[in-house]
């Protein structure tokens, strides 16, 4: 898988969070990563998707900060998803360029989103770095 791919399944796997209590997404997860092929990148994606969720009250924290305006239940769920994941590798993520998270976060918006959501994404994620 490339990174975007792996990107894309973290997005999936952490729009389904949304939708699931914890003990329910766990089940959810394994369904998931039973029924979709990921090769060799199962393990990092899980460990990677765990790294996320661990630190989500941070990251939550940082969208709020700056999404004046905006609380996160009024967020779009694909949005929320998407500013997740790149606050996560803008902030923890030491491999991922600043510059490359935000336009992967921008492009998964373009598919994801509505057709404000690019500019949103972008909007929140430029006021963060």
């Amino acid at each position: 898988m490339t990174r975007r791919e792996v990107r894309e399944q973290l997005f999936v796997l952490l729009f389904q969070k949304e939708f699931y209590a914890e003990n329910e997404f766990e089940e959810q997860m394994d369904t998931y990563f039973e029924t979709h092929d990921f090769g060799e990148e199962q393990e990092a994606v899980k460990e990677r998707l765990g790294s996320i969720c661990e630190k989500l009250t941070e990251i939550d924290e940082q969208i709020s900060t700056h999404s004046r305006g905006w609380k996160l239940d009024r967020i779009g769920k694909e949005e929320l998803a998407i500013l997740r994941l790149a606050v996560y590798e803008v902030i923890f993520d030491e491999e991922i360029p600043v510059g490359v998270a935000i336009n992967e976060a921008v492009e998964l918006a373009k598919s994801y989103g509505t057709d404000d959501s690019a500019s949103f994404v972008n909007g929140i994620l430029a006021k963060l770095v």
